[in-house]
């Protein structure tokens, strides 16, 4: 805490016998003032500035490498690399101690393209709330991807093991922090859903929040939380998060999600100049999309578009998992923010 909240504080401290709205102006200031002088103008978009706090670098590399490998085949939506990546999160989800959204994590689905009819199945893991509540609140990841053609295997570390490693993190995260500081989270439910077929269409999440309104009409949905794409940063070192507008009180939250580790978050993605980056509307991008449509609040995570993208060459070995980790850890912050300043 800088000078000037000290002398904030005293002054409060002085004016206690005050009335409250005169208080009650004088933490507003408070909290404006310090919000002010505790950012520099301009955040340091560097590896260096980066300073992990509970996030392990090698675990995420672990949990990418895996999704991602050969053996995997791409893990395409209805191919056998696809069973294989669900076993592997069904093994992760039970070891994390989180309890299924029926009687098991896996959830299927239909949906049609142009062709024919197809079945997709998400994993839907829970970790309740420690008191009875409606409020909840969803991470999702995207763990399908393009398979294999032309011979070449099509492994999708960035789009989108990374994503799901950040999501075992988190789940991992905050089921420690449940046993071992319960009083630091808010009494919240959350759902952690790696869907699937999110690349021919975002069947997945459609199906997801379908049959969010059939099972759970009564649910106070505060976030949704997408990670796609969060390990291969670019110039500058950032990652873009999208759907802040949403929320009101994002600029007086902002700052604390930068200052946690020293992560760069730019809110929009960069605008396309050239041919330097392309055209994407990120509004429907992704699994958020959906959700916006259902008016469900929504956050996504992302990193823009790179020469790996939707190509064989999107291997582990590509991604900055020290970065990852930072996202990880940032998300985590939006996962636990005090319900005030989710209101939309």
């Amino acid at each position: 805490m800088g000078n000037l909240a000290h002398a904030l504080t005293a002054i409060i401290r002085s004016w206690s016998p005050c009335t409250g709205l005169l208080r009650f102006f004088t933490l507003s200031l408070c909290m404006g003032l310090m919000a002010c002088t505790s950012q520099p103008a301009e955040y340091t978009c560097s590896p260096e500035a980066i300073r992990l706090n509970w996030a392990a670098s090698a675990d995420l590399k672990q949990t990418v490498a895996t999704l991602s490998s050969a053996e995997l085949m791409g893990r395409k939506t209805q191919t056998e690399g696809a069973a294989k990546a669900r076993d592997y999160l069904n093994r992760q989800f039970q070891q994390l101690g989180l309890k299924p959204w029926g009687t098991t994590f896996e959830v299927p689905f239909e949906y049609s393209t142009l062709f024919s009819q197809e079945v997709g199945s998400n994993l839907v893991a829970l970790a309740p709330a420690r008191q009875p509540t409606d409020k909840w609140r969803i991470v999702v990841a995207h763990y399908d991807h393009l398979g294999i053609k032309g011979g070449k295997v099509y492994h999708g570390a960035d789009d989108n093991a990374s994503g799901v490693a950040a999501l075992l993190a988190i789940a991992n995260h905050w089921q420690a922090q449940q046993r071992a500081a319960p009083d630091s989270l808010p009494n919240i439910n959350l759902m952690f859903v790696a869907t699937d077929a999110e690349e021919p269409g975002l069947f997945g999440s459609t199906a997801l929040v379908e049959q969010l309104k059939q099972r759970m009409p009564e649910a106070q949905f505060e976030l949704m939380l997408n990670l796609d794409m969060i390990g291969h940063p670019s110039r500058p070192y950032a990652i873009y998060l999208e759907g802040s507008r949403n929320f009101y009180q994002f600029p007086q939250f902002r700052p604390m999600l930068n200052q946690s580790n020293g992560l760069c978050i730019k809110l929009s993605h960069p605008k396309p100049v050239g041919r330097s980056i392309q055209s994407t509307n990120w509004l429907r991008a992704s699994d958020h999309y959906p959700f916006h449509q259902a008016k469900i609040p929504w956050l996504y995570f992302g990193v823009p578009t790179h020469p790996q993208y939707h190509t064989p060459e999107d291997t582990y070995e590509t991604l900055d998992y020290v970065f990852l980790a930072a996202v990880a850890e940032s998300a985590f912050e939006l996962i636990k923010l005090d319900g005030n300043f989710l209101k939309n």
